[in-house]
């Protein structure tokens, strides 16, 4: 009795010390502040899924324990493969796992409601929750969150890492021990096998060739040996799937354990679970009422313990298949990309003050419309008008210059190097020039897209004509919130703007001839002189009176200060409380540096086409 007790005490501290040491930051509702609605959103996506599929489950739960045993419950099994890198997901035990398309779509409907906040990794271990779940239509097992996405994965890593259906029981118990999990943790995931199915080639051996001797298993029922054979007739078959849980493969529950007692466990693997004696004796505790599904909660959430990084470890990837790059272009045949685009931008911009203003304005309204692709690039094709004719979009300007960027770029390395870049790129390098340094990060790796319609552009581009409740709507679409509002407004401290977007508030703000009685009075009298009643439509004036080519924080002071905001847009930002805070907080330089550096970085990542979405273009205003 001792004894028992005494391993009962070493198996708790044991586990204690697993998953406290690797377990960090993660803790129960670690989104309820940051993103309230994360988890049900993950929740309803993976359900609406499961009720059409009831083969997710089963895949779901397979990618999350690849996942964490390979460097850890980090996401890493997400990431596509590139010229340079073959992932985790092109390694064999992989080929066949399923559900990406499942967790792609949570991620996307998570970054239009909260952008930047949920991690892939927490994504893919609560769907793969949520879809065994469904089944019961309550949470089967706790999820704590807080994990971050992981940078690396290596298919290589893959193979040594992953426990395999050929695996003896010495092999399988020393795996599990590699992280940290014990025999009853390795009896009682093996039960994830009562749902889903396997591929012939993984057992057939069992069935053909067992010693090399063109003999079955002796371990393997005879008769299901027999049924097994007309599934797979050759140790060639690699295509044809057969249940793991016969009958019952669909449907989450105990019957595995006793499939496995009657000998009809269908990888080497489940069989070995009976050549252990403690093994089999938890196989036999599985199969008490209750039992599975209180052990299988509690080994779940110690493999989900695995390895994770929190806190300041690891990242939040914006797409769960992409691992974002600081300088995507590095290991590429165009390793200076962006000190090319960088040098041209700023010799430009050295004989052009208004360049900065003209390249923000261009990249802001591409990623409005259809995310960041240099659609806003795409010339008309025939009768239908692309973004650039779109009213907003008609006194555009800067488009020579990336023109000139993509041909130079083109003849260093061409193919390699997107308009979606060139353009987030060259618009930082543009408004940089005056501080000689970059004023924010930018991370490269997009591709363009080939979709381009004037149509798209109203209900997308904030008017200079919307209300603060508008404003925040739009911006909240594009998974950017009143902060980001705010600080991107700041931009309207360069550049200009024609008499059109804001004369109504001289002449005509209710339609009775009146003028907007929020617009500085003696500002609205100069402005009238600039742009009388008709205007001419080519006059334009400084968004910033008298600092229209110096990025700064003084847009922010002419607009609380002193009621000097151009459009009725700037005005709005004054008729919000939680706006107003960030205004009186952006009238520093630092500070507005500082949150714009972060909102554009948030702003240059919507919508993105990379991997293998989108293309390279050879020439920005055609799509290839």
């Amino acid at each position: 009795m001792e004894g028992g007790i005494l391993k009962f005490l070493f198996f708790t501290i044991l586990v204690f010390v697993a998953i406290g040491h690797s377990n960090g930051q993660l803790r129960k509702d670690f989104y309820k502040s940051s993103c309230p609605q994360a988890e049900q959103i993950v929740q309803n996506i993976t359900w609406k899924r499961v009720a059409t599929n009831s083969t997710l489950p089963a895949k779901l739960l397979r990618m999350h324990f690849h996942d964490c045993f390979v460097r850890g419950c980090d996401g890493s099994i997400l990431i596509d493969s590139t010229a340079n890198n073959s992932a985790e997901k092109a390694a064999i035990p992989n080929l066949s796992l399923g559900g990406f398309d499942v967790i792609d779509e949570i991620k996307t409907a998570l970054e239009n409601t909260c952008q930047g906040v949920v991690s892939c990794a927490d994504i893919l271990t609560l769907a793969a929750r949520d879809s065994v779940s469904f089944q019961f239509k309550k949470p089967m097992w706790e999820v704590v969150t807080g994990r971050r996405d992981g940078r690396i994965s290596k298919s290589s890593e893959a193979l040594s890492e992953i426990p395999s259906p050929f695996f003896n029981f010495t092999s399988l118990k020393q795996s599990f021990a590699n992280k940290s999990l014990t025999v009853h943790d390795l009896v009682v995931l093996s039960g994830g096998h009562t749902i889903g199915v396997g591929h012939c080639n993984l057992f057939s051996n069992r069935l053909y060739n067992f010693t090399g001797k063109g003999d079955s298993d002796p371990s393997l029922n005879s008769t299901y040996v027999t049924f097994l054979k007309t599934k797979c007739q050759s140790l060639l078959d690699n295509t044809t799937i057969v249940e793991m849980d016969p009958g019952s493969s669909l449907t989450f529950d105990n019957n595995y354990f006793s499939v496995l007692k009657q000998q009809k466990g269908l990888f080497q693997s489940d069989a070995a679970l009976l050549t252990n004696k403690g093994a089999k004796n938890i196989v036999d505790e599985m199969l008490i009422d209750g039992k599975f599904f209180t052990e299988f909660s509690q080994s779940m959430k110690r493999m989900g313990a695995i390895g994770v990084l929190t806190g300041s470890n690891g990242e939040i990837r914006k797409k769960c298949n992409v691992v974002p790059r600081k300088n995507f272009y590095k290991s590429t045949r165009c390793p200076n990309a962006e000190q090319l685009i960088r040098d041209i931008t700023w010799s430009k911009a050295k004989n052009d003050a208004t360049l900065g203003a003209k390249l923000l304005r261009v990249h802001y309204h591409d990623c409005f419309v259809r995310g960041c692709d240099a659609s806003i690039l795409l010339d008309k094709v025939g009768t239908v008008d692309s973004e650039k004719e779109a009213r907003p979009n008609l006194s555009l300007g800067g488009f020579e210059v990336i023109d000139d960027i993509k041909r130079q770029v083109e003849a260093k390395c061409p193919g390699i190097v997107s308009c979606a870049d060139i353009l987030a790129l060259s618009a930082r390098d543009a408004v940089s020039f005056r501080f000689k340094t970059s004023m924010w990060e930018v991370e490269t790796g997009r591709k363009d897209g080939n979709i381009s319609l004037a149509s798209d552009v109203n209900g997308n581009l904030p008017s200079p004509f919307s209300d603060f409740a508008t404003l925040k709507q739009i911006f909240s679409n594009k998974g950017l919130n009143v902060d980001d509002l705010v600080a991107l407004s700041g931009a309207h401290t360069i550049g200009v703007s024609h008499c059109g977007a804001f004369s109504r508030r001289l002449f005509n703000f209710t339609g009775k001839g009146d003028m907007d009685p929020t617009l500085n009075a003696t500002y609205a009298e100069s402005l009238k002189k600039l742009c009388p009643n008709p205007a001419n439509p080519n006059t334009t004036v400084e968004m910033d009176p008298l600092s229209s080519t110096s990025f700064d924080s003084n847009y922010f002071n002419i607009l609380i200060n002193q009621n000097k905001g151009l459009f009725q847009s700037d005005a709005a930002l004054l008729n919000d409380k939680d706006s107003v805070i960030v205004i009186k907080k952006l009238l520093k330089d630092k500070t507005f540096f500082i949150e714009f550096a972060k909102s554009m970085k948030k702003m240059g990542a919507i919508q993105l086409l990379t991997g293998n979405a989108g293309e390279i273009r050879k020439n920005c205003r055609v799509k290839n």
